[in-house]
């Protein structure tokens, strides 16, 4: 994804405003790939077209932009930034619980709805990133676990000291070309079996 050329998806049941703000997004170099006028709409164009953007208002017609924005965020993460006439205490908190990456107050001017993509696609980033090593770390501490019961394992039942067990470990593990953490949860498993 780069802020150089979005594909956006607008969500807004007014007409004129859709309007204004595709052709504000059109002169900052964008593509408005979608224009949704309802919740079920939008859902429906959101999974069609995953787009890298999404601008929702909050008030839509028969449906609630920030309920849509947690929807579309549990199909496929995207920063979603609200469009709003109003900025009352509870729909910023209800915003920030849904995960929205920004919010902006109608009218919408250009230099404001340029900086908001900006902040919101980077801010995107850097929590996608985060969420990875994140994952990455608990795969990781996940895997070093089965491994440390896996060595244990060998080293009760071949009577091995720790270094020769991570060995055979790894030997076996290269021999039936599966990885570490495999191999631990079917030895973890066959002792589990076994009644170990």
């Amino acid at each position: 994804m780069s802020t150089d050329r979005l594909r956006i998806l607008i969500v807004e049941d007014e007409t004129l405003v859709g309007m204004g703000l595709q052709d504000q997004l059109s002169r900052l170099g964008h593509e408005v790939i979608g224009q949704a006028k309802s919740a079920a709409e939008a859902l429906e164009q959101f999974r069609r077209f995953q787009p890298d953007l999404v601008l929702v208002d909050v008030r839509l017609d028969g449906g609630d932009g920030i309920e849509l924005a947690r929807e579309c965020l549990k199909i496929k993460r995207a920063p979603m930034i609200v469009i709003s006439a109003f900025s009352d205490a509870e729909l910023l908190r209800r915003a920030g619980e849904a995960g929205v990456f920004g919010y902006l107050i109608k009218p919408v001017e250009q230099g404001q709805l340029a900086a908001q993509l900006e902040v919101a696609v980077q801010r995107f980033r850097e929590g996608e990133q985060l969420r990875l090593e994140k994952e990455q770390l608990v795969t990781s501490l996940e895997t070093r676990k089965l491994v440390e019961r896996a060595k244990g394992i060998f080293m009760r039942r071949l009577d091995l000291d720790e270094p020769e067990a991570h060995k055979r470990l790894q030997q076996e593990s290269q021999k039936r070309r599966i990885s570490l953490a495999e191999l631990a949860k079917k030895i973890i498993e066959s002792e589990e079996l076994l009644g170990g």
